[in-house]
């Protein structure tokens, strides 16, 4: 795997998603009539689960020090106001720049330095998806307060940001922030309410030629979408918690008419790269030129921004919805 944010979310997180994706993750039959995954009433968080099944504590009060080890959660504690809390990030948070001065605990190749996060005496560390299921182990050994939350599709990225508000205090912003979020996302299934949903492949990450890693059912992805009105063609298969790992002869057979790439186009995700892919040619995508890349922060972080992601998706499959190009923050 190429050492990126990406490549070592997959390293770390396929195994583990096989174990902790919840039940309700599964697939749904895909149809040209889809289906809205959203509500404009944010969800009511009740006792705060994390990604092992493990109850939550909430600090008896507001977090001063706060350790983030995914880039994802980074965001989310930013959008809840948190920037002065947050003592130490993992190398990959990037987001928004304020964050990106602010004490690095690990290094590009995922490696976590325990020693370092405790010397930062933080009373809250967070992360998500059991991306860091080690360095959790050891650091709730010592008694520090860890919350790894799941986050592998939209509803699940929607409580983590309204569970990261109750264990920092901040309810009344994340309600805002989860609010605002659906809002944006029900606004773009209208506009697109009703169109004929094309074939799409969403792909994570090609590091292993000839077998790529896409958006699966249960994952985030597919729920963007559907909620873009957009046939995922492998929303049947849930394999890695969503996440999973297909032959190019599944695409060639599957035949999408668009292919949206979202890994980071130095890594891989560079449309170019897919016209040189022999093997898929014939592919419609490709025959029309309906290869794309997408801002793969937009795409591949559980965060508010997923909303974002939603309108660069749902501009490229319905271009004709939308007036202007396609927003800046797409690319």
């Amino acid at each position: 795997m190429r050492t990126h944010i990406i490549s070592l979310r997959l390293l770390s997180a396929f195994s583990l998603f096989v174990l902790l994706a919840l039940a309700a993750c599964g697939s749904q039959t895909s149809t040209s009539s889809v289906t809205s995954s959203s509500t404009l009433a944010p969800k009511v968080v009740a006792p705060i689960t994390d990604v092992y099944g493990t109850a939550v504590a909430v600090p008896k009060t507001a977090p001063q020090r706060i350790v983030s080890l995914s880039a994802s959660t980074s965001e989310i504690l930013a959008a809840l106001n948190l920037q002065d809390k947050i003592v130490g990030v993992d190398s990959f948070t990037n987001y928004p720049a304020s964050l990106t001065s602010v004490k690095k605990i690990s290094d590009a190749m995922g490696n976590y330095n325990v020693e370092q996060i405790v010397a930062l005496k933080p009373d809250l560390v967070v992360s998500d998806n059991g991306l860091t299921k080690s360095v959790d182990s050891q650091l709730s050994k010592l008694g520090i307060i860890v919350a790894d939350l799941p986050g592998a599709n939209l509803d699940q990225a929607e409580v983590q940001i309204l569970s990261l508000g109750e264990l920092t205090h901040t309810q009344a912003t994340a309600q805002k922030v989860v609010g605002q979020m659906k809002e944006q996302i029900s606004s773009i299934e209208k506009q697109v309410q009703g169109t004929a949903a094309p074939k799409v492949l969403l792909e994570v990450d090609d590091s292993t030629p000839g077998k790529p890693y896409v958006f699966g059912g249960g994952s985030f992805g597919d729920d963007l979408l559907q909620d873009a009105a957009a046939n995922n063609i492998f929303h049947s298969n849930t394999e890695n918690g969503g996440f999973p790992q297909v032959a190019d002869e599944a695409v060639i057979a599957a035949n999408p008419q668009y292919i949206i790439l979202t890994e980071d186009p130095k890594y891989g995700g560079d449309p170019n790269l897919v016209y040189k892919r022999n093997a898929w040619k014939g592919i419609a995508a490709v025959v029309a030129h309906h290869v794309y890349h997408v801002n793969t922060d937009l795409l591949q972080r559980p965060t508010p921004r997923l909303a974002e992601g939603l309108r660069c998706i749902a501009q490229i499959v319905h271009p004709d919805k939308f007036s202007g190009p396609l927003p800046s923050y797409c690319s």
